[in-house]
Parts: C-alpha cells; sequence; structure tokens
C-alpha cells in the first residue's frame, strides 16, 4: 500500500511542503530527548523567552556542531554562559567545518533517529532568527546491496514506528525516477523525502552568531589546562593567561579531547575523511540539489562508504568517503592534509559506478576532514570520573553534526538535572 507521502508526490519524486513539514516534526515528541517544544506565537513561530537567571556560570569549550547548540541550549535556559573556541566556529581544522553535512533519520537505532527528527525541528525553528537558510531538505537516497539488507529492515521498522516516510523503490523505478544514477551492484533504493543536507560552517557561525544576540559570551581563545580541586572542576586557563571561573564546564572540543583529557580517552580513533568537488556538467541541471537528492552507498562489506551532496551554492557536485588505514590519533592536529592519489582514484570509481554521466568532469577542490570515532559510533556526554561538574561531550563518530541541534538540547537538560545521564553516552566506554 502506497503512503500518504506516496500519494501525495509531485513528478520528480518530491512531496508538497504541507506533507513535508508534517513528516519533519514527527520526532519531536519522541522519547530519547525529552525537550519540550517552545510556545509557539499567535503567528505560529516559535518563540523562545528566557527562564529567569539561574545561580549559575558555565563554560562551553568547543564551538561546534555539539558545543554552540549547547551554549545557545543552556543560555536560554538563564545560565551565565561563555563560549570558548581556540579557531572560531566551524573552522576549517574543526570536524565541524566544511561545506555541507547530511542529515538523515535513516538509522537501525531509534534514538538517533528521534534525535536526528528533533534537530530538524529546532533548525526550522530557529532559523528566522539567524536571518538565513541552513536546512536544506531535498532527500535522501540510500544505496543498499545484500551486505546493508539488515540496517534497511531496521531502519524501515523504525520509520514506520515514528510515522515517517520511507520508500523502498526497485531499481528499474530508481533510475526511471533519477536517471543521473547508475546500479550497479546494488540490491535496492530507499529514498527519504525528509532528508537533505545543511550548511556545516554557516551553520556553525549563525547558531554563535544567534547565542551572542541573546546574551551570550563568544572568546577564541585557547583553552590550555582545567583545574579540580576536592571533587570539582573550578576554573579553566586560557593560552593568553587569563582564568575563568564557573560553575559547570562543558568540554565539546571534538579531537582535542584526546590532547585534554588523555587518560579517559584511550579508545578514541581520530580518523581523516575526504571530500571531492567535481564540476557539474556545463548548461545541465541534472546534478543540482533540485533535481537530484543527497546520497548515500551503503556497502556494509565493501572498505568504504560513500556519500555526497548535488550541486548547491555553485560549489559543485560533493562526494565523501572515509578510505581504510586512515588513522592519525597521534597526530590529527599537525599533520599536512592532503589526498593521496589512490583516494582520488577511489572517488572517481565511485563516479563511475554510481554517476556515470559524470565522468570526465574535472575535480574543482578537495578537502581532508577528520572524524573522532569511539568504539560502538555512539556519542560522549559524561561527567569526569574526578569533577562531576565538569562534563566531556564529543566522539561524533562521522554522524554528529546532524544530530548536533537536539544533542546540545539534551545536553543543557542533562547538565542542568532536567535529564538522567545516559549510559549510552557514558565515558567508562573509553577507559583502560
Amino acid at each position: 500500500m502506497p503512503t500518504d507521502a506516496q500519494n501525495e508526490r509531485k513528478p520528480g519524486g518530491h512531496i508538497n511542503r504541507r506533507q513535508l513539514l508534517k513528516y519533519s516534526v514527527q520526532g519531536t515528541a519522541l522519547t530519547a530527548l525529552g525537550g519540550a517544544l517552545p510556545h509557539p506565537t499567535q503567528a505560529g513561530v516559535a518563540s523562545f523567552i528566557k527562564e529567569p537567571a539561574k545561580n549559575g556560570k558555565i563554560v562551553v569549550v568547543g564551538a561546534g556542531a555539539f558545543g554552540g547548540w549547547t551554549a545557545l541550549h543552556l543560555l536560554r535556559k538563564g545560565y551565565n554562559v561563555t563560549l570558548v573556541d581556540q579557531f572560531g566556529p566551524g573552522n576549517n581544522q574543526s570536524s565541524s567545518g566544511g561545506e555541507t553535512r547530511l542529515i538523515r533519520a535513516y538509522y537501525a537505532d531509534p534514538i538517533y533517529t528521534d534525535m536526528a527528527m528533533r534537530a530538524l525541528t529546532l533548525w526550522k525553528e530557529n532559523e528566522s532568527k539567524m536571518g538565513q537558510k541552513v536546512l536544506h531538505q531535498n532527500g535522501l537516497l540510500l544505496f543498499n546491496y545484500p551486505s546493508s539488507k539488515a540496517e534497511s529492515e531496521a531502519a524501515v521498522s523504525i520509520y514506520k514506528k515514528a510515522g515517517l516516510p520511507l520508500e523502498k523503490v526497485s531499481l528499474d523505478d530508481a533510475v526511471k525516477r533519477w536517471p543521473q544514477i547508475g546500479i550497479e551492484g546494488l540490491d535496492h533504493v530507499m529514498y527519504d523525502p525528509t532528508a537533505g543536507y545543511l550548511d556545516a560552517r554557516k551553520g556553525c557561525q549563525a547558531v554563535c552568531d544567534l547565542f551572542v544576540k541573546e546574551g551570550g559570551t563568544f572568546l577564541q581563545q585557547q583553552v590550555k589546562q582545567e583545574s579540580i580541586k576536592g571533587g570539582k572542576a573550578t576554573a579553566i586557563t586560557l593560552a593568553n593567561g587569563n582564568v575563568l571561573e564557573a560553575d559547570q564546564f562543558i568540554f565539546a572540543c571534538g579531537p582535542w579531547l584526546t590532547r585534554l583529557f588523555p587518560e579517559l580517552t584511550k579508545k578514541l580513533i581520530v580518523t581523516r575523511a575526504l571530500v571531492f568537488f567535481f564540476a557539474s556538467p556545463a548548461g545541465q541541471s541534472d546534478f543540482m540539489e533540485n533535481k537530484l537528492p543527497t546520497w548515500m552507498d551503503r556497502d556494509m562489506a565493501g572498505p568504504f562508504r560513500s556519500f555526497g551532496v548535488p550541486g548547491r551554492d555553485f560549489r559543485g557536485f560533493k562526494l565523501g568517503l572515509t578510505p581504510p588505514d586512515n588513522n592519525v590519533t597521534d597526530r590529527f592536529d599537525t599533520y599536512n592534509r592532503f589526498v593521496k592519489p589512490e583516494e582520488f582514484e577511489l572517488a572517481l570509481g565511485v563516479i563511475k559506478r554510481r554517476f556515470p554521466k559524470m565522468v570526465g568532469q574535472p575535480l574543482i577542490e578537495q578537502r581532508v576532514c577528520q572524524v573522532t570515532m569511539t568504539p560502538d559510533s555512539d556519542f560522549i556526554l559524561d561527567t569526569h570520573p574526578e569533577a562531576d561538574n565538569l562534563w566531556v561531550m564529543g566522539g561524533d563518530s562521522g554522524h554528529g553534526y546532524k544530530q548536533g541541534a537536539s544533542f546540545g538540547e539534551l545536553a543543557a537538560n542533562t547538565v542542568a538535572g532536567e535529564k538522567d545521564k545516559m549510559k549510552k553516552f557514558a565515558l567508562k566506554r573509553l577507559i583502560g
């Protein structure tokens, strides 16, 4: 039986704006988060009313997807919040930098599905305050193999329970609807119309700007060390010699967690992630965001997986992948970030197999980003074993940006004592 979304789909595989909005907010009251929606105004636009000031100062270290949103949510709870980042929000050394990140609810774990849908809602509610568009819901194609059957079945079940649209498309129908794609080696294609992408570095800057606009303090400084006495963190020292005292400290600094807390992060691994931009064919629009969804290649048995964003904002066709044998944990902030020739060949192989009409298009840009992996790919949100007011937050594991808005909300609720710490995000998994 077709879903409501399928019945109301417009030509080209899209659903109308009313239905898309409906499905985008389905996950806002799901069980994993416990974050209440702000009260709407009479005009139907979310209005954030800052709570009365609390007797507490909080310092958040790291202005990426996790730290920036956490600081904003805490500020709106009435805390005095200072956000610190050594290179600035969305900088090109961070895990949250770059042009774009996918946002999708396609998970085998309902906790992350819930967070992704809540994040969609939070971006929608805040874009008008930011004065710019960051969220782009142009859909997601999932190229599934026999090796990804278990993941696909789990995702279908989760989507169904959440009331979200997820369509299984036969290979014949897929090439009719999206003639740009190649189907070699695939079992089937899944289509998620609520998914899409976020502007990454712009999004980090927009969150930080909104944080400052609403009364927060941002400092571009490096944190050198923290001070812990009597089971409490008392202050942090900055590179310029200044000392910041606070009641709570949250460290959300990506791979730099391994530098600041080596004893707590022995099992964290920092890996390289490669991003390529190819020129779209001149005079053609087939590979632009209004004609082609974002995509993920889900070969669970292969040596690597790839993903991408069609041409947008005049940047070219994006292809991302994480090649094998890519551990840079011990030198993540000192190595030269360049793509190896054999890694470029991997990218060309993806183009040939999945987007044959792009073969021969020149490479116009390449980047090396970084991913901080936990052993189980779950995030980190826990207190330091020697200081119950010092929080460690991170472990993006290659899927953190899409969750930043909602994970930041969860962190703020947990730090404020409104939610219990989740065992799933405990630090003890990484010690030893």
